[in-house]
């Protein structure tokens, strides 16, 4: 295990992201690369063999090339990747660390179902996943959403039809966020997952109950 993170380069990396992230979407800026590298150090606590410090960096990079996916197109994991891959060794990592830190965010996207092949990538994964649960998940929907239709007038909760989360926000929790925890790789993350799920399935039932539907 290396080293954790010292809080200079701490800044420097916050203020990277800060910077990369300034024109990317409001699900996506600062305040969510701070919660994922609170989540990765948090789920790291149980692996001494982890390298905090790759873990961190990739962490706070995960997402900075959110910003030009849509003008590039090409994935914002692969875009960040490449750019983690030209600052990290100037700011002292190994190229040997630097692989690791580049591996973890290129793997890091749901949507592109891959299984990162080392521990920090598992772990950087988890935690950009639990992000999306919970509160904060419920948050991030609506916010994200807000220029589509809540829900499908006929069946809300896509319960006789294929859920389409770019048509209808609520959409997105049959889509793809009730189905995150059984993507996890820790024990530390399907715990915390259980929790926050549960109290978005409350949530879903509160909603269905204003809604008047009935929901099994």
């Amino acid at each position: 295990m290396s080293f954790s993170m010292d809080d200079r380069l701490r800044a420097r990396l916050r203020a990277c992201a800060e910077k990369y992230l300034a024109d990317a979407n409001g699900c996506h800026r600062l305040d969510h690369t701070v919660r994922v590298v609170g989540n990765a150090l948090r789920l790291a606590a149980s692996y001494p063999a982890v390298d905090l410090l790759v873990l961190e960096a990739a962490a706070w990079l995960h997402d900075i090339g959110r910003g030009v996916e849509r003008q590039a197109g090409v994935s914002h994991a692969i875009l960040s990747a490449r750019l983690a891959g030209k600052i990290l060794p100037a700011e002292g990592l190994t190229v040997a660390q630097t692989q690791v830190a580049r591996d973890a965010i290129a793997t890091h996207r749901f949507s592109e179902k891959r299984i990162p092949a080392t521990l920090e990538g598992r772990l950087l994964q988890d935690a950009d996943r639990l992000d999306a649960l919970g509160a904060i998940g419920i948050a991030r929907t609506f916010s994200d959403g807000a220029l589509r239709a809540l829900y499908h007038p006929d069946d809300p909760f896509a319960e006789h039809r294929p859920p389409n989360d770019l048509l209808y926000t609520l959409d997105h929790f049959y889509a793809k966020l009730l189905r995150l925890p059984d993507t996890l790789h820790t024990p530390e993350a399907r715990s915390l997952a259980a929790a926050r799920v549960q109290y978005m399935r409350d949530f879903l039932q509160q909603l269905a109950c204003e809604l008047g539907t009935i929901r099994a």
